[in-house]
């Protein structure tokens, strides 16, 4: 085994110990919404949730967590704008207060010093989602029900697990940004029929790996669809890790 071999592998040790240690402290799991009454230590858990009522053009998820976890997913309904589920640790909401949600100006907006974040987005609205967490992981599935457009998830320690199916819809060609200090990246990525796409992965300890058979690739980090110049709509993806793995897969 090489120095650099030794020396990459020691911080990589170091990194998990350090997002472990980060996410523990910051936040217990989300268990569903059922101990209100609740000591020092404990979980306490709060929901939100809006209907989509007179909204209309694009609407904002704007999350800003210091430490804990975010989960965002979609589901085929017309009318819900969001649902929020929010597990606290009591001590927290003691000396912060607790969290909140406010929705104005075709702005979603959450922004608290720690939890585990449960986001459920409807079908009934398009969305651009700006995703940041200080020491956190965040996860994001796009699936049946999803109208999206730009979307930039960026943590300073912690993994982004990121994942697309075909039968969502994209408004214009948006940039889908994913960007960590410390942390690994995972993209699972299939588009729909007509979209162009560009993967461009760039990290500075760590390993790039892209499936993308099919493609035309540019550099060993950096592969574009056929089509991705003539295409009326197109997906730019681009994921940059100081520290960490990038592993995309283009379906």
């Amino acid at each position: 085994m090489s120095e650099y071999q030794r020396n990459t592998g020691m911080v990589l040790c170091i990194l998990a110990v350090l997002i472990g240690s980060a996410v523990v402290v910051g936040v217990l799991s989300f268990y569903g919404p059922s101990h209100w009454f609740v000591g020092p230590g404990e979980t306490v858990y709060y929901s939100f949730d809006e209907v989509v009522d007179t909204t209309s053009g694009l609407v904002t998820l704007d999350v800003d967590l210091t430490a804990g976890s975010v989960n965002i997913e979609f589901v085929e309904n017309t009318t819900l704008l969001y649902e929020i589920d929010i597990a606290v640790d009591n001590a927290t909401v003691q000396e912060k207060g607790p969290p909140t949600v406010s929705y104005a100006s075709n702005t979603i907006i959450y922004k608290y010093t720690a939890g585990a974040v449960n986001i459920t987005l409807g079908s009934g609205t398009n969305y651009t989602l700006d995703i940041t967490t200080t020491a956190g992981a965040v996860t994001c599935a796009l699936a049946s029900g999803a109208n999206v457009s730009d979307i930039s998830i960026t943590t300073d320690a912690g993994a982004i697990e990121f994942s697309m199916t075909d039968d969502i819809v994209i408004i214009g060609s948006p940039d889908f940004a994913f960007e960590t200090s410390i942390g690994a990246i995972e993209i699972d990525l299939d588009l729909p029929a007509g979209i162009g796409g560009s993967v461009e992965a760039v990290t500075e300890i760590g390993a790039v790996d892209i499936d993308a058979l099919g493609w035309h690739e540019l550099t060993s980090s950096h592969y574009e669809s056929s089509d991705y110049d003539t295409a009326s709509q197109t997906v730019t993806v681009t994921a940059t890790t100081d520290i960490g793995e990038v592993d995309i897969e283009v379906h």
